[in-house]
């Protein structure tokens, strides 16, 4: 017995566009990157709408799955606040390996240039150790740990909680 089908996701069930206003604004200079590979000139999926839907899906925990995103873009809502078109499975799959995450990274800076220190908590001061925050990500690790498992060189992973 297979799992039970999901219901379609629904406009109501997906919050937190105002958020995607000012970030739409910066990833627009990502639109017609990739475009010069189109030779059929129909791309309808471009880098900015699909960083758009990646972004719905780590915002929004009732989008599960890549077939959630494609279903969620058939939503007059998303495809409004988003400007996405309805997409296919089969062009959302694509879209990883054709648009470069390099490009991502001035983005990511310009949104943290864009972030304002949190005023001091006095009760921060009472607690035992020191806070520390970690982050992990690099967007070319991946492609680094590939290119070492090939030379078939031993990989260490760092996890700190």
């Amino acid at each position: 017995m297979g799992m039970p089908r999901r219901q379609p996701i629904t406009d109501e069930q997906l919050p937190g566009f105002k958020y995607f206003k000012k970030i739409r604004a910066m990833l627009d200079r990502l639109h017609d990157h990739a475009t010069p590979r189109d030779r059929g000139g129909n791309r309808v999926l471009h880098y900015d709408q699909y960083v758009a839907l990646k972004l719905l899906f780590l915002f929004n925990p009732i989008v599960t799955s890549m077939r959630g995103l494609v279903q969620a873009s058939t939503l007059k809502k998303v495809q409004q606040k988003m400007g996405v078109s309805p997409t296919s499975l089969g062009s959302f799959s694509e879209a990883g390996s054709v648009f470069d995450a390099k490009l991502l990274k001035p983005i990511i800076s310009e949104l943290g240039d864009q972030l304002k220190g949190l005023p001091h908590d006095s009760q921060r001061n009472n607690l035992p150790g020191i806070i520390t925050a970690v982050d992990g990500t690099e967007l070319s690790a991946l492609a680094n740990l590939a290119g070492l498992m090939i030379q078939g060189r031993d990989i260490k992973l760092h996890t700190h909680f």
